[in-house]
């Protein structure tokens, strides 16, 4: 069976087409200007990555993949990866904030009302898990991962 989706393979995929000079449509944030965006659909559905790239570094990114709407609401699974280097310091938990919030910003300007964000987390990734618990749901639920079958942590945040 596969493993379950891991967010540092973004991060790395991003960070080897800034080395190879791959032309990469971005634009900056909105409320973080240190941010900046991009969108793509490497999967026939909207991907937002959010990427804090410092001297074409990449140093964190948040994802966040539009899935299956929940009663009508749509909804994004969301993930983040920090650099080896970087970790221990917070930076997790503001790219995944700070990624919500310029979601949610643009999405209010194209008339959403309410978006579900989604985290899947495996129960034995205990950085990630406590970083959900964070930034979106100190009461997750256990479930199975339908991808790779592991036991894991969903974790549900509804934004108004």
């Amino acid at each position: 069976m596969a493993q379950m989706t891991d967010p540092m393979d973004a991060l790395v995929k991003l960070q080897a087409a800034l080395d190879s000079r791959i032309p990469l449509q971005t634009q900056r944030c909105n409320i973080y200007p240190d941010l900046v965006l991009i969108a793509d659909e490497p999967t026939g559905k909207l991907r937002l990555t959010y990427a804090r790239i410092e001297k074409r570094k990449v140093i964190a990114v948040s994802l966040f993949a539009l899935t299956d709407p929940i009663e009508g609401i749509p909804c994004f699974q969301a993930g983040n990866a920090v650099i080896e280097s970087m970790r221990r310091k917070g930076l997790g938990s503001a790219i995944l904030s700070r990624g919500i919030e310029e979601l949610c910003n643009g999405f209010k300007k194209q008339g959403a009302k309410k978006i579900y964000i989604e985290g899947v987390v495996s129960v034995s990734n205990e950085p990630s898990n406590k970083i959900a618990r964070r930034v979106l749901s100190d009461a997750p639920t256990s479930i199975t991962d339908a991808f790779s079958g592991e036991q894991a942590f969903q974790y549900l945040k509804l934004i108004e």
